[in-house]
């Protein structure tokens, strides 16, 4: 079995001054005590239900996927501190393989969900600016499908204004309508075809 060590110092991009460490190891042993306490507790019990009521709504809205890899991990890690049975940390997990793949090299992990539509548009333009329409006319007939399928049909529930989102609806996005995000440039693309 091959066990790798750890060393602190490798993982120290930027190493910082003693008064740094002072300040941390404050915060540490008094700050965070005293926010423990009455009445900050009460401060920091709203804050985090404000958090998780923010998590469960994007979760819901992005169908598990999040808008990206880091918070889809940090939504799923907080899921899981609520309940690591519940139905929501179940469909976290089945949707981890939106992001990772297995490579040559071991394990990756893309910086979102892919690139489906913006793909399938440049590609299907690009033919369409040659003389080879006719010979790829079954697949331009599927990209155009899956273009159209690929429109986000909804908006996100709710209050749009208090979840700080937009309009979503008659947009694309830049992979798939299930994280319900469009890009103006992809709907710019999505539009042209």
């Amino acid at each position: 079995m091959n066990e790798t060590s750890s060393n602190p110092t490798e993982d120290l991009y930027c190493p910082h001054s003693k008064v740094q460490d002072m300040l941390w190891g404050c915060l540490d042993k008094v700050a965070e005590p005293l926010l423990m306490q009455w009445p900050f507790s009460k401060l920091r019990q709203k804050a985090l239900d404000t958090v998780m009521h923010h998590i469960h709504y994007e979760d819901e809205n992005t169908r598990y996927i999040c808008i990206g890899p880091v918070n889809k991990v940090l939504n799923m890690v907080c899921r899981w501190v609520e309940d690591p049975n519940s139905e929501a940390y179940q469909c976290h997990l089945e949707r981890i393989k939106d992001y990772l793949w297995v490579a040559e090299d071991g394990m990756k992990m893309q910086g979102y969900n892919g690139s489906q539509l913006w793909d399938v548009a440049l590609a299907a333009q690009a033919i369409l600016a040659t003389d080879l329409v006719e010979e790829y006319g079954s697949m331009l007939k599927k990209a155009h499908n899956f273009i159209k399928n690929t429109q986000v049909r909804t908006n996100s529930s709710g209050d749009l204004h208090y979840w700080y989102r937009h309009i979503s609806k008659g947009g694309w996005p830049f992979s798939t309508p299930d994280n319900g995000w469009i890009v103006s440039d992809c709907t710019a693309e999505g539009l042209k075809l």
